[in-house]
């Protein structure tokens, strides 16, 4: 074996070396991402939508409950026209939605629901810097809409929670 062998031995054995380092950082990085793309996957949300802003107090003290005794649930409350709220329903972008009483949607056939009364409630927003006032003073006819999910516990847990509150 003459000295270019040698050289050509040793020039290979440094670019595999270097390949082997080379890949072996990038499926570290490439592991990093799978576990952070996964953990962000594993959050679980919440979606609840109403085209009636009374309801806001309520479901927003339901949800802070929810949120306490499970913090990796991702709660959000839409609020909306009414035919956007039943839009948002149908295509599965909202697992919960309440909307008002005398409401005849198609989606009752795909869906369970329950009709609640709930008292109209002045809230804050931001901390009390925003004080929402309701005008209305009767109990506010609603109906609430669910279907089967993913998250089914966790709209269960809404449900009683709201169906039971008459507050």
């Amino acid at each position: 074996m003459g000295m270019e062998d040698v050289v050509l031995l040793g020039g290979f054995a440094a670019i595999a070396i270097f390949g082997y380092y080379i890949m072996a950082k990038l499926d570290n990085f490439l592991d990093k991402i799978r576990q952070e793309n996964e953990e962000q996957a594993q959050t679980t949300c919440l979606n609840i939508a109403t085209s009636c802003v009374n309801v806001i107090p309520t479901v927003s003290n339901i949800l802070k409950d929810i949120n306490h005794l499970y913090p990796d649930v991702h709660c959000n409350l839409s609020v909306g026209h009414e035919q956007d709220v039943i839009k948002s329903f149908d295509c599965g972008d909202a697992d919960v939605v309440i909307i008002s009483a005398d409401s005849d949607v198609e989606s009752e056939r795909l869906a369970r629901w329950k009709s609640i009364t709930l008292n109209p409630q002045s809230f804050s927003i931001d901390n009390g810097i925003v004080d929402v006032k309701t005008v209305e003073k009767n109990p506010q006819h609603q109906k609430v809409l669910w279907k089967g999910s993913d998250n089914q516990s966790l709209v269960l847990h809404f449900i009683h929670q709201l169906c039971g509150q008459r507050s």
